[in-house]
């Protein structure tokens, strides 16, 4: 079978879609990645050994103006291109995992009904998979509150994990302090690293272990700051984490203060980590919002709007979760029953599935 997988402009819908991408390669199908040429998919596809072609791509516009015109414009052409590479390679089925740089490929897919699979990372769609997903045969979702978007499409797979991570096994690693990890998302957060820096000079005199992950811009503003206020010993702060070390982490952490993108979310819920949930407020539909209620629903977490994180508000929190084993216990528990650990290949099936179909 031939499979053309598309999706990207981040990190947080690229690298689920190569999982499923090495999953297919592995079952001995050809797979072929169409993506941006201004984003991160090319590199990533060397380095997982998956086949690219890429195209200009542009963010969609959410309002007209000269400059949406502009990308519209950009994105008509994008999807004649790959129309050509489309009939040129002729796939069976399109998979999208959502973001701009699909949009090309979707609308070529819909030109040649091809048949159409989307995953759905949040618990309120994205423009472009709504916008496709009329022409979709299914729509893989993470969150059961997006069914009512997808009406007799939704099939629930949750989220394909990077593979290094489902290797770790979740265990008690018998550390004697209560370990917090901190951090948000691959660009960092400002609003959660300024309240960090008082929390620092705060948890010297107990008992715990801090790491907080700045991301790359912002790390020597933060170390600095973390020397101006005496850091102690047990509050590190680092740039960013190796997929290694971020499975090592995991295993130990006891409570995660995070932004809540799907990525963050399932990761955390596969190793059972309750977290403080601080929404980015500016996500599109305020998807990180209504997935990070989805998630405290079940008793996995707690949500901290960003207009009320402060330094004390942090703390009460935290120091509530710190204080409380039991409730950690029960979050870890129904985030595990929550988690999907064979998402990635409940994906593939979806989209062996909608292939064979018109076979038949």
């Amino acid at each position: 079978m031939r499979i053309v997988v598309t999706g990207g402009g981040t990190g947080g819908h690229v690298y689920p879609a190569l999982e499923v991408a090495k999953a297919a390669v592995s079952e001995g199908h050809e797979v072929r990645y169409l993506g941006s040429l201004r984003g991160i998919e090319r590199s990533a596809c060397e380095h997982a050994g998956v086949s690219f072609t890429g195209f200009p791509s542009s963010p969609i516009p959410r309002l007209v103006s000269p400059v949406g015109l502009v990308s519209a414009y950009r994105i008509l052409r994008s999807s004649a291109a790959v129309r050509q590479a489309l009939k040129k390679w002729k796939p069976d089925v399109v998979l999208s995992m959502g973001g701009y740089a699909a949009s090309p490929v979707l609308t070529a897919a819909r030109w040649m009904r091809l048949p159409l699979v989307l995953h759905e990372q949040n618990s309120v769609p994205g423009r472009t998979n709504l916008m496709a997903a009329r022409a979709a045969r299914k729509v893989c979702i993470v969150f059961a509150e997006a069914e009512v978007y997808f009406p007799g499409k939704s099939v629930v797979t949750g989220m394909p994990i990077r593979s290094g991570l489902l290797e770790v096994a979740r265990e008690v690693a018998g550390h004697e302090t209560f370990f917090t990890l901190s951090y948000g998302g691959s660009q960092g957060a400002a609003a959660l690293n300024e309240a960090m820096l008082t929390m620092a000079a705060q948890v010297g005199t107990l008992d715990v272990s801090w790491l907080q992950i700045t991301g790359p811009k912002l790390f020597e503003e933060v170390a600095k700051a973390l020397e101006r206020v005496c850091a102690p010993p047990n509050f590190q702060a680092k740039a960013f984490l190796q997929a290694d070390e971020i499975a090592a982490a995991y295993t130990r952490v006891d409570l995660a203060i995070v932004r809540s993108g799907c990525g963050t979310i399932t990761e955390l819920a596969l190793f059972g980590v309750p977290a403080i949930f601080v929404p980015f407020p500016h996500a599109y539909a305020n998807h990180q919002y209504h997935n990070a209620k989805a998630i405290e629903a079940i008793g996995g977490g707690e949500v901290l709007l960003q207009k009320d994180l402060t330094p004390d508000t942090l703390r009460a929190v935290w120091q509530g979760w710190r204080n409380d084993s039991e409730r950690r216990r029960q979050a870890a528990d129904a985030l595990q029953a929550w988690s999907r650990r064979d998402a990635t290949q409940r994906v593939l099936s979806v989209v062996k599935e909608a292939a064979y179909a018109l076979k038949i």
